[in-house]
């Protein structure tokens, strides 16, 4: 009895073998495509999980640190700016123009020795530079006064109070041995501006 004989080479043996080979080329793509998820998953290109979470946290403390300089920087900014308007100001009201100051000073001096109630005796001024500046000078006034001793605190009340800057440098006081009577030299100093624009601070 003859037998089916089926030819290697038949079409449905090379449909077979095409399939075969299709399902094992769809097997391997599928293994190494499960490969590579495994190896993302576990070893992902930008880091793990843990470390994109640091990184943010990283950068987040970064960014705060940042913003906390910026704004300490705008506070400093800040403080310069009223600081020079304030010596501005400060120098507007202040400096005596070079061209006014004897006189300012002179009339502010005999404005408090008569209130005050003594008897100035003799004044002698002078004027050197600030060293360091190229446009400021101190005027000093050294004079002689003669009166109580309440007369000379009320002198030195009002040289406090002064609207204008006068910087009390040096006072040497003596009684008298008669009628409670004291002598006091005192030196006073002004800041002085050459080319001084404006009304002369300090003006009373």
């Amino acid at each position: 009895m003859l037998k089916n004989f089926e030819s290697p080479f038949s079409k449905r043996s090379i449909g077979q073998r095409g399939v075969r080979f299709w399902l094992q080329v769809a097997a391997g793509v599928l293994v190494l495509l499960n490969g590579a998820a495994l190896f993302l998953y576990f070893a992902p290109p930008g880091g793990s999980r843990a470390d994109l979470t640091e990184d943010s946290q990283q950068i987040r403390m970064e960014i705060a640190t940042a913003k906390a300089q910026a704004a300490h920087l705008k506070t400093i900014s800040e403080k310069v700016q009223v600081g020079s308007l304030q010596s501005g100001a400060f120098e507007g009201k202040y400096f005596l123009a070079n061209r006014t100051a004897y006189e300012l000073v002179i009339e502010e001096i005999q404005r408090m020795v008569k209130e005050a109630g003594l008897r100035e005796r003799d004044a002698v001024f002078s004027e050197e530079p600030i060293e360091g500046t190229s446009d400021l000078s101190l005027l000093n006034a050294t004079a002689s006064y003669e009166g109580s001793y309440e007369s000379l605190m009320h002198f030195l009340n009002l040289t406090d109070h002064s609207p204008m800057l006068l910087m009390l440098d040096n006072l040497q006081a003596a009684p008298q041995q008669k009628n409670g009577q004291i002598n006091t030299s005192i030196r006073f100093q002004a800041i002085v501006r050459e080319n001084a624009s404006g009304s002369a601070g300090g003006q009373p």
